[in-house]
């Protein structure tokens, strides 16, 4: 497997473990253990974003998004169009809101105002984040099957 293939599968596996540990620290949140929740939440974002970054870097590299999914035989169709930019769309509204939540849930965890006030706030957010990650994960394996695997 070239390091192309192992960039794209490194993604799909990372994107689609992501709302899985989600769930994990929602659990440690509701159990009372607000540090470890907010630590595998940085952790997880964190993970998210650098492999985001090389995917992004790859696809430059490659001549931009056509060029990784020139050859699937997908690639414009109208259903591959919809799906792809449905993804697109999904995952970057889901990634603004969790870094919007993760940097003011260290800032309020920091000056002890979390759990408090912006608690119902931050729980209505994280529902939010969770229902867009896992609309990101299975978006991902559509688009990953009918662009490099169909």
């Amino acid at each position: 497997m070239d390091m192309k293939h192992v960039i794209i599968v490194s993604n799909l596996v990372i994107t689609v473990l992501a709302p899985l540990v989600a769930v994990y620290a929602v659990g440690l949140a509701r159990q009372g253990q607000h540090t470890r929740h907010l630590r595998v939440q940085k952790v997880l974002f964190g993970v998210c974003m650098s492999m985001l970054v090389i995917f992004e870097l790859l696809i430059r590299a490659s001549g931009g998004s056509g060029s990784l999914v020139e050859h699937s035989t997908h690639y414009g169709q109208w259903y591959f169009k919809l799906i792809l930019v449905s993804h697109i769309v999904g995952a970057v509204l889901t990634y603004i809101i969790w870094a919007v939540m993760v940097v003011l849930a260290s800032r309020k965890w920091k000056r002890g105002q979390l759990p408090g006030k912006f608690s119902v706030t931050h729980k209505r957010l994280g529902y939010v984040t969770m229902i867009g990650l896992w609309y990101t994960a299975v978006t991902a394996v559509i688009v990953s099957v009918l662009a490099f695997f169909g």
